[in-house]
């Protein structure tokens, strides 16, 4: 059986709900527990970066039964990248490994709930960072 059917569907349907639950909480409640990265308080260029990246998703962002969560994943993954190196160049590898692996980008029109950004959007494709190309 595949990992959705198994995941959506029988017993584990009530334990994946219950136990999501629980894991949501407790994130938002470490997250809480740590100080708010913000522009005046980081130092890495890429922690400035994702801080971008969580304005951004914000901006699109429509599901008020979520946004709770988010919020927290953002504080934790930016927290987490701006004092940690351990996680910081681990995080850097595996973004260089969705650059440079032929990930698939979302398909047009995706998502396509509680999501505000301005149609047409969706379809792109991932690019390769070239550091010898100049942008003059």
């Amino acid at each position: 059986m595949i990992l959705v059917n198994r995941m959506l569907s029988g017993k584990m349907r009530g334990f994946v709900i219950k136990h999501k639950g629980i894991f949501m909480k407790a994130i938002i409640a470490f997250a809480n527990s740590l100080t708010e990265p913000t522009r005046d308080n980081v130092i890495h260029p890429n922690t400035l970066k994702l801080l971008d990246f969580q304005d951004r998703f914000f901006e699109y962002e429509d599901n008020p039964g979520r946004e709770e969560l988010f919020r927290a994943v953002f504080r934790v993954l930016i927290a987490e990248y701006e004092h940690d190196p351990y996680y910081h160049y681990r995080f850097d590898w595996l973004l260089e490994q969705i650059v440079n692996s032929g990930w698939k980008p979302r398909p047009m029109g995706f998502p396509n709930k509680y999501w505000k950004e301005k149609p047409p959007y969706g379809g792109g494709y991932l690019v390769k960072y070239d550091n010898n190309i100049s942008c003059k």
